[in-house]
């Protein structure tokens, strides 16, 4: 069942198969006629006949043309549209997992994912271009071909056919072989190129730590792997293809010995003997294309299978099948959680417990906590990035796994701590998030988020190149453009995941005024580890080891004395230390 995924496939492109399919039986049928007219030109010609042997070499040069144009027909479609099979698979695949949540990319190395992108998908190709080709060619020839020698001679024909059952054995085994050493040397080569991204990616860390030789020996020790599975897989294939010939050849020395004696009893002409010898020599290719053949087949099956497991999973956040309107005109921003508790998927043990509060519509929210409390799982869970929670989450008295996530994030904004820069300008990352961004809108964002500061620097303006993950700006540029980035779409909800962590202090406080400033009327939720610019937040949530500690203003959790007051002095006293070291 598992071929059955391509049939819509097949489907989309069966004209251009089926013309491909009747050019190559068409060829074939062209190339055995060859060999008989090989044999009405040798009797001919033995019998002194030479204009009838002159019209059998001009037929024989004809249908030899004709053949040669049907097998370019027939690979300029099949081939063609193979390929046109590949590049649509491939956009399936991309889309269906951009469709997919978080808690897939948690199971799911980024080099997996590549591996399925490239390799699996070449060898489906192969499976549904030469494959299918090779059979049908296979097929035909074998046919035509063994109906054809029926006719030349039926008892050598039993004598051509006596190595069968031995190939047949022979194809089964390797069949076997190659499915499971190719499934094993796919998953090793995803293991490979897992181990050759994420060490490129975080190549400066490699460097930092100088861990260049112990990186490159666990690249060689994987890659040795993928030689040495490889090398097992090829080992079926070095036995398979010479039995094959061996298998061809036994037939062709059986037809020989026998077809001797029958022409020397006068039983068959010689140019009957001469026809018979190229037929089997014609049932050679496509005996050993047939080894070939089961080996794309197996190859390409063994990747529908992996590629399949993706195409089979589902997105855990999806559209609901009534989705509820989260409509523009009446978005205010309101949240409310009630009771929520969150495991995750890979997880045994609870992140948030019994979690309960109201965010006010227009309003400035703090998260804070010690590392670990679920500060960052609380703001995945607003922002929908995961929905297997317990409890309700309402956004504006709407349950929030019935809005439509894509209603929700074109209301929503999302700058994470350590977003990611793609290697373009400027501009082209601010303006991710949004269709269009005029210059004057930029340069508002840029105000408010105080990239402007920073104009001077940028060799090219806001057109500047920012490297690959903005590797040309500092930590806090990157976490300030994440910033415009987020507020470019003008969303009623802003949530920010400690984006403040690399700026400094004063720079920290102007952002923290232009964004009430130019933002009041959005509902602004942030995760800090930072306290001292807390004072004027409408609400602190603290969060301890899972659980809504406390909560309240900031003056009232100084009153109250607990963990907020406790974690408030610290950082006081810290930033009192480093102002007095600075001042000596």
């Amino acid at each position: 069942m598992r071929i059955s995924r391509l049939f819509k496939y097949l489907r989309r492109h069966r004209g251009a198969l089926l013309l491909g399919v009747i050019a190559l039986v068409a060829a074939d049928l062209c190339l055995l006629t060859v060999p008989w007219l090989l044999r009405d030109a040798i009797d001919a010609l033995r019998e002194g006949h030479r204009s009838a042997a002159n019209r059998a070499a001009l037929l024989m040069l004809a249908v030899t043309a004709v053949g040669g144009l049907g097998k370019f027909v027939m690979r300029r479609w099949m081939i063609g549209a193979s390929r046109k099979i590949e590049r649509e698979l491939r956009h399936d695949f991309a889309a269906h997992v951009f469709t997919l949540s978080s808690s897939f990319f948690d199971r799911h190395k980024v080099g997996d994912l590549m591996a399925l992108a490239t390799n699996d998908l070449n060898a489906i190709r192969m499976l549904l271009g030469p494959g299918i080709m090779y059979v049908i060619d296979t097929s035909v020839t074998l046919t035509i071909a063994i109906l054809l020698m029926i006719r030349l001679s039926g008892e050598l024909t039993i004598y051509a056919l006596l190595p069968l059952p031995l190939l047949t054995l022979a194809v089964q085994q390797a069949s076997r072989f190659t499915y499971k050493r190719f499934a094993v040397v796919q998953e090793q080569f995803a293991e490979v190129n897992s181990l050759a991204q994420e060490t490129l990616t975080s190549i400066r860390t490699v460097k930092a730590y100088a861990r260049e030789e112990d990186i490159s020996r666990r690249f060689d020790e994987s890659a040795a792997r993928y030689v040495d599975l490889n090398i097992s897989y090829f080992k079926v294939q070095a036995v398979m293809h010479p039995m094959m010939g061996l298998l061809a050849g036994l037939a062709a020395t059986l037809v020989l010995l026998l077809g001797g004696k029958l022409v020397m009893a006068g039983s068959i002409s010689v140019g009957t003997l001469v026809a018979f010898l190229a037929y089997v020599g014609q049932l050679t290719w496509p005996t050993i294309a047939l080894g070939w053949t089961v080996n794309l087949w197996q190859r390409g099956l063994a990747s529908l299978d992996r590629i399949g497991e993706i195409f089979d999973e589902q997105p855990e956040v999806k559209a609901p099948e009534h989705p509820v309107a989260w409509p523009k005109p009446a978005r205010r921003g309101a949240l409310t959680l009630d009771q929520v508790s969150f495991t995750y998927p890979l997880g045994d043990q609870a992140v948030l417990r019994d979690i309960s509060c109201r965010i006010e519509a227009g309003t400035w929210t703090a998260i804070v906590g010690a590392t670990g409390s679920g500060k960052t799982t609380l703001l995945r869970l607003l922002t929908r990035q995961y929905d297997g929670f317990e409890g309700r989450i309402l956004l504006d008295g709407i349950d929030l796994r019935q809005i439509d996530p894509a209603d929700l994030r074109a209301g929503t904004g999302f700058a994470p701590q350590d977003g990611f820069l793609f290697s373009d300008s400027l501009r082209q990352n601010i303006a991710f998030g949004v269709d269009e961004l005029k210059d004057e809108e930029l340069a508002e964002l840029a105000r408010v988020s105080r990239l402007e500061r920073d104009y001077e620097s940028f060799p090219q303006g806001w057109d500047t190149p920012v490297g690959e993950r903005g590797i040309t700006l500092s930590g806090g540029q990157k976490q300030r453009v994440g910033i415009a980035r987020a507020l470019a779409p003008h969303p009623t909800l802003l949530f920010l995941d400690d984006v403040f962590s690399s700026v400094d202090t004063e720079t920290e406080a102007e952002l923290t005024h232009e964004l009430k400033r130019a933002w009041k009327g959005s509902t602004v939720v942030l995760v800090t580890h930072r306290l001292l610019s807390l004072s004027d937040a409408d609400q602190i949530l603290v969060l301890d080891d899972g659980g809504l500690a406390e909560h309240g203003r900031h003056d009232e959790l100084i009153a109250r004395d607990g963990i907020y007051a406790r974690l408030w002095k610290e950082q006081s006293l810290e930033l009192e230390y480093s102002q007095r070291r600075g001042d000596s």
